[in-house]
């Protein structure tokens, strides 16, 4: 059930890509031609699932309590939680915030930089679903 959600999110997702404006290619940073989408810092497993000219879809999983040092995301993202998630995020000027979350739920994660911890004794799971720059011929009509 979890996964039939998600599918449809991706394909809400693919729906609005070319109102995209800003490059987005990956979980943490845009790389130059050719190189890796998954995250270069932290321990947290990235797989991207799906890449198209549109989108790119990463699956992160942390395990229970894992932490991820301080990265930045540099694209902003629908974020869809297969998992309940308890997490905290860390800001660069040391504040935190708490996210709870049911499986299922969504938020759009803005441009940001922080770093990671799974509260849980449950390993989390999410898709990052990034959308890509649309072609310029898709922001002309």
């Amino acid at each position: 059930m979890h996964r039939t959600f998600a599918m449809s999110l991706i394909s809400i997702c693919f729906a609005f890509a070319d109102l995209a404006t800003t490059p987005a290619w990956s979980q943490h940073h845009t790389p130059p031609e050719g190189l890796s989408v998954l995250p270069q810092a932290g321990p947290a497993n990235a797989e991207v699932e799906l890449e198209n000219e549109s989108v790119i879809v990463v699956r992160i999983r942390m395990a229970p309590h894992e932490k991820t040092p301080m990265h930045d995301i540099a694209s902003a993202r629908l974020v869809v939680w297969l998992t309940d998630v308890r997490s905290r995020d860390t800001h660069p000027d040391g504040s935190a915030d708490e996210t709870r979350r049911k499986a299922g739920d969504i938020d759009w994660v803005p441009v940001q930089r922080h770093a990671g911890e799974n509260l849980s004794d449950q390993p989390l799971e999410f898709l990052a679903i990034v959308p890509k720059v649309a072609p310029a011929a898709h922001r002309a009509r």
